[in-house]
């Protein structure tokens, strides 16, 4: 772990916990006055913090080849319940748009990090993307919800997972270079332009059935992220739910009592620009430059973020710092990501406005986010959170002058190395659990690597963490010129 010559760990988490209890001190200020800049610190600056040669082989050999090696099969499906020694656990042979796509999109990014010269990789990439085009539904569009190990259709319905396939059949055609993908991915672009829009936002509409009928929106979740139509919660945002049991429950959960009227989808705006970086199509960007204008209308200015949902009447609906690594973190990394394709760079003030409340949410006592409920229990701490803190401080520390936001990327960093890093078996561990069990304690559950029914897991966050950080640190970046208004 590489650290800036003058800081050490233990002075990280001293300016870190200091700064954090000074309510208006030093610390404070450099976040509230955070704002834009074009200007990417040095190259050695970049080098004193990070390595970007270790992210490539880090998540190269310690993760994503073990999902190329133990995960595909012979006909593309993708075989996500895999136990500590990457061998499937449990009678479950089923893939979700959701989980193939996550997969996909994250060989082929590993690939691009590698030279897209792997050819272990191109195939796997190839029979992957391949078992997807044949998720999609030949009568009314779009990919079904989720499908067995033969492609025989389980569940028929349409939910704001589309997204996955969207990203991931980009990137496949832009690294692969066949037009397929790339034209499935524009046909599903319009499909969920469609159908599936949210005033200005993109495929924030929910879930629908086969035919495009409208699904209500349930009290305890946004509604577009389930990943079964009989309650499971997909992005675990139901109340109280350990890692790994996603059922949902009615009742109160990240958003109260109220039922959303209105969503919108980070995921399916990631992917629109993931097909803009791969099509550069202008009938994409005026579907990115349309959200981007929702974004600074329903932008909550006063706070500094914008709610993953909201009611009839566009008012924000659960508390603003309710899942901080994906609602604050990841938003400030696709804001910025939007900006580095071309969008008006007044979008960075707002992720760094996200980021100023983001902080908020940390424990500098652990080193990341999460770890104790309400009533001060531990409680485990998922990986992906981290992840995306990792992320977005690196980015926001190297591209927009946010030097307050290094001890974040420090700490956090070398709390994923102590915590999450299976360093036997490979692969990464899904939670670690503060002050309790040890995970041998915990039981076989705690060491595994992947289950359909865990959706953020798998290997997406930790490969965007991997390759968003490698790209920006390319001694040859440059951002792409600022899209003209049409």
């Amino acid at each position: 772990m590489l650290y800036r010559k003058s800081m050490n760990h233990l002075a990280a988490a001293l300016l870190l916990s200091c700064g954090l209890a000074a309510t208006g001190g030093r610390f404070a200020t450099a976040q509230s006055n955070g704002s834009a800049s074009d200007a990417r610190i040095p190259q050695w600056e970049i080098q004193d913090h990070l390595d970007r040669d270790w992210y490539r082989d880090m998540i190269t050999h310690g993760l994503v080849d073990h999902w190329v090696k133990n995960s595909v099969a012979p006909n593309g499906f993708i075989q996500e319940d895999l136990d500590r020694n990457w061998k499937p656990w449990g009678t479950q042979q089923e893939a979700t748009v959701n989980g193939q796509g996550r997969v996909l999109l994250s060989m082929t990014l590993v690939y691009k990090m590698n030279g897209e010269s792997n050819t272990e990789y191109l195939a796997a990439i190839n029979r992957s993307a391949n078992f997807l085009l044949k998720m999609r539904d030949p009568q009314y569009g779009g990919y079904y919800l989720r499908v067995g190990s033969d492609g025989h259709v389980i569940e028929d319905a349409k939910t704001g997972y589309q997204s996955f396939a969207l990203y991931s059949l980009a990137m496949a055609g832009q690294v692969t270079g066949e037009k397929k993908y790339l034209d499935a991915a524009t046909d599903l672009f319009r499909v969920i332009r469609d159908k599936m829009d949210d005033a200005e936002f993109f495929g924030s509409g929910g879930s629908y059935t086969r035919d495009w009928q409208k699904i209500p929106r349930r009290a305890f979740g946004a509604g577009g992220g389930s990943i079964r139509s009989d309650g499971v919660d997909a992005m675990g945002w139901g109340s109280g739910n350990p890692p790994g049991g996603r059922q949902g429950r009615p009742g109160a959960g990240l958003f109260g009592n109220a039922i959303p009227v209105h969503c919108v989808d980070l995921h399916m705006f990631e992917a629109l620009l993931g097909l803009y970086e791969a099509t550069k199509s202008e009938e994409v960007w005026k579907e990115i430059d349309k959200e981007l204008s929702g974004i600074s209308r329903v932008f909550d200015y006063k706070v500094g973020y914008l709610s993953a949902c909201y009611d009839a009447d566009w008012k924000p609906v659960g508390p603003p710092t309710a899942n901080p690594g994906h609602f604050l973190f990841e938003w400030a990394s696709e804001l910025s990501r939007a900006v580095d394709l071309g969008a008006d760079p007044k979008f960075v003030d707002l992720g760094n406005r996200i980021l100023n409340l983001a902080v908020t949410t940390y424990d500098p006592a652990i080193g990341g986010l999460g770890g104790h409920n309400a009533a001060g229990a531990p409680t485990p701490m998922l990986w992906w959170p981290q992840c995306e803190v990792v992320k977005a401080s690196a980015m926001y520390a190297i591209l927009h002058g946010r030097k307050d936001l290094w001890p974040y990327y420090h700490e956090t960093l070398h709390f994923l190395k102590a915590n999450y890093f299976d360093k036997q078996d490979g692969g990464w561990f899904e939670w670690y659990l503060p002050g309790g069990k040890s995970r041998e304690e915990q039981g076989e559950r705690a060491f595994y690597k992947g289950s359909v029914d865990g959706p953020e897991w798998s290997s997406y966050h930790q490969t965007k963490l991997a390759y968003e950080l490698w790209r920006i640190t390319d001694p040859n970046y440059k951002p792409w010129p600022t899209h003209d208004k049409n």
